[in-house]
């Protein structure tokens, strides 16, 4: 048994834990997606307008780099237990290969 297959379920907490940011973050960036509307139902004026451009050119985009980052961590987490998966069949293979000439010794 190879020590990556220790570590398999530890690292699909993880994965699933980075899915559940990803999707705290998306929730977070939609509600704060509404606020410009909801406070100018009640904030008039140049201000306003002002956290609604804001709102939507600085805390919105931030939001999206952040998503962005985390879905990345998680594509980068599937990669590379691709890579573990694909060296431990490779390795697996080598000692069978390597088995079978010292059977024929």
């Amino acid at each position: 048994m190879s020590l990556f297959q220790f570590l398999r379920p530890d690292v699909g907490n993880v994965m699933s834990g980075i899915m559940q940011q990803k999707g705290i973050t998306d929730n977070v960036m939609q509600t704060l997606k509404s606020y410009p509307g909801i406070v100018k139902q009640t904030w008039i004026g140049g201000d306003a307008d002002e956290f609604e451009a804001d709102v939507m050119r600085k805390v919105i985009p931030a939001c999206v780099e952040l998503i962005a980052a985390i879905a990345g961590c998680n594509l980068n987490l599937t990669k590379a237990t691709e890579i573990v998966d694909n060296a431990d069949k490779a390795a697996q293979g080598i000692a069978n290969n390597l088995g079978d000439v010292f059977g024929r010794i």
